[in-house]
């Protein structure tokens, strides 16, 4: 079982139903309104961030502290971590999306954490 944390960013005066919005990044699909993202920059920022962890692949990392798979599209990053992932190493997750301009889309709740 895993925790799904989901990243994109709208184009300037677009916002979308988040949960569709969702739905069709998992699909891999390109969403009108969204902007394309710096993705070798992100994926460069992750592998800084977690170069404690095992990289066992291009998307897999797992640790002591727990383990995570990263997929994306141009226009979004999704983690799937395992439950027992620590609160403080998700944290790290949602400031290096941060730095990007990508807030926090919690599909188990349905919220996305942009202040609207």
């Amino acid at each position: 079982m895993s925790r799904s944390m989901a990243f994109w960013k709208y184009n300037d005066g677009v916002y979308l139903d988040n949960q569709k919005v969702y739905e069709e990044v998992c699909d891999g699909h390109l969403v009108d309104g969204l902007s394309t993202l710096p993705i070798n920059n992100i994926l460069e920022k992750v592998d800084k961030v977690f170069s404690d962890y095992d990289k066992l692949d291009d998307k897999d990392y797992e640790s002591d502290k727990g383990a995570f798979t990263i997929y994306v599209t141009e226009q979004s990053v999704l983690f799937e971590c395992g439950w027992s992932m620590l609160e403080t190493e998700l944290n790290k997750i949602i400031d290096i999306m941060f730095e990007f301009n990508c807030p926090f889309y919690d599909p188990q709740i349905e919220v996305r954490f942009d202040g609207r």
